[in-house]
Order: C-alpha cells, then structure tokens, then sequence
C-alpha cells in the first residue's frame, strides 16, 4: 500500500473507530461504517481488513469480551445480562464465546474471581530492577475508566500506521497518571501511544509524550488487562515498602509485549514499571 493511500484510509478510519469505541452495544452496520469512512459499502471490510488486521467483528467482540470479563469480575451482574450485553441472546452461545477467549465459561471465572475464592493466586509476582532507556511516544489521550483505553489505543495504532511510524508488531505502551481507588473514574487520565523516532512528524491527530531515561521497578504480568489490579496491589502494598525504594515523580506505565488482537487474554504480557528516585 503507498503511503498516500495508507494515510488517507487511516484519516477515513478514525470515525469508524470512534464510533465502534462510543456504541459498543450497537450492531455494526456495513452502510453506516462505510458512510463514516467515506468509502464504497463494497470494499470498506477490505480496507479495515487490511489497516487493523482484524474484521470490524473482531474489533467489536474484543471490546465486548473484555467489557463482559470487567463486569464479571468485578459486578455482580447477572450473566443473562452479562450476555445480552456483550451481544449474545443465547447463554450457550455467550459461554462458548467468553471460553473461547479466556480458556474458562463465564460462571467459573466469575467464581474464581470473585473476593471470597479460594482459588491460590501467586503469593508475588517477578519484578526486576532495570534502567530504562527512555522513550518518546506517539499516541492519544483517555479520560474516564482504564478500562476503556483499548479503543484508543487501536485508534493511536491506526493512525501510526497511516503515517508509518508504526507496523503490527510495534509494541504498546500506556501511561496511567491517577491512583483509580482515589480519583474518580471519569477524571482518570492515561495515555495510549507507541514508541518512535524522537523528531518523527505526528501530524495534526497524534501527540507526542516523552518517557524519560531512568530506573525502573518493573513487575512482569501475564494475564487478562482486567486484572492488573492485583499485582498493582502487591506491587505496592508488598514489594515496595519491603525493598526500601522510593517511586520516582512520574507516572505508571506499561508496555504491552503481545498483540491482544491474536494472543487469548490468559497469555497477554505486560510489563508494569515504576519509576524509581
């Protein structure tokens, strides 16, 4: 794909996305998405196709399945409405989906996660003690619940990719600036981006966010993007008043070691870093 043409369909898709990340409950609809992009019905799915590396229905059911797990995990819900929300008027179909993605049906990974499981979760969790180099991203800014940022994030990659700055195997990075037990969820702010080149051009869309060189404790997580509250939790309230070091005057982040479009969420990879004085 030229490069003209691979920017201006990442101009095209930035509405489809938006509006995919603002309707999760809706349907897609071939004729409206088109519309938004500016494109011929006929080929929009090939063009989305070919930019995101999933169909616009993939797009949406990862967005859902990961709506579906943060309401189990942490709502007491009822999975009819679990389902119904993520899209399924079948409970069979719904716990086909949810164990397809997560290795689990819905009602024993609500058990397991639920506070009075007595499931055995990891005591710790590794971290490491590492300079890191410093980065400058290229990304957008969320405000509201962190755990809607992947949206943004697929918009950040989008028009990455548009300009060629970014290729499907770019590994993510998120910045995560409040404390969610004591801001509230609407006023939480983090940013989605990918590293690049320092003087990269970022056009009119993306905004650049500098990382700085320094040391870092990073704590290596696999699993679901939904439940990095329990080793942000350890991190805190165990490792780091035992190890005797102090958090630097910078934010959270994390980079994202896999691509969550084909990689099960049980296998996702996330290092969680905290800069360090």
């Amino acid at each position: 794909m030229k490069p003209a043409t691979r920017s201006l369909y990442a101009q095209r898709l930035d509405p489809v996305l938006r509006w995919l990340a603002s309707h999760p409950d809706a349907d897609p609809d071939l004729h409206r998405l088109a519309d938004l992009a500016c494109l011929s019905p006929y080929h929009f799915h090939r063009v989305y196709r070919a930019m995101m590396g999933e169909t616009v229905n993939a797009t949406v059911q990862r967005i859902r399945m990961h709506r579906a797990a943060v309401a189990l995990a942490g709502t007491g819900t009822p999975l009819r409405d679990v389902a119904q929300r993520a899209g399924y008027e079948s409970d069979a179909a719904f716990n086909r989906a949810f164990g397809a993605a997560f290795g689990i049906p819905p009602g024993r990974y609500r058990t397991a996660r639920s506070p009075s499981s007595t499931s055995k979760e990891p005591a710790m969790y590794p971290i490491a003690i590492e300079n890191f180099p410093g980065a400058t991203l290229a990304g957008l800014p969320h405000r509201g619940s962190y755990q809607d940022i992947g949206p943004v994030f697929s918009r950040a990659f989008m028009l990455a990719i548009g300009r060629g700055m970014a290729a499907p195997e770019t590994i993510g990075f998120g910045v995560y600036f409040d404390d969610p037990e004591q801001v509230p969820e609407g006023q939480l702010r983090s940013f989605a981006g990918m590293p690049v080149a320092p003087d990269a051009d970022l056009g009119g869309e993306l905004e650049r966010f500098e990382i700085p060189a320094g040391r870092c404790a990073i704590l290596t997580y696999t699993g679901p993007y939904n439940e990095m509250k329990k080793p942000y939790d350890w991190m805190f309230s165990e490792w780091l008043p035992a190890s005797g070091m102090a958090p630097a005057d910078f934010p959270m982040f994390e980079q994202y070691l896999n691509d969550p479009r084909t990689t099960p969420p049980a296998l996702l990879q996330t290092r969680i870093c905290l800069p360090l004085k």
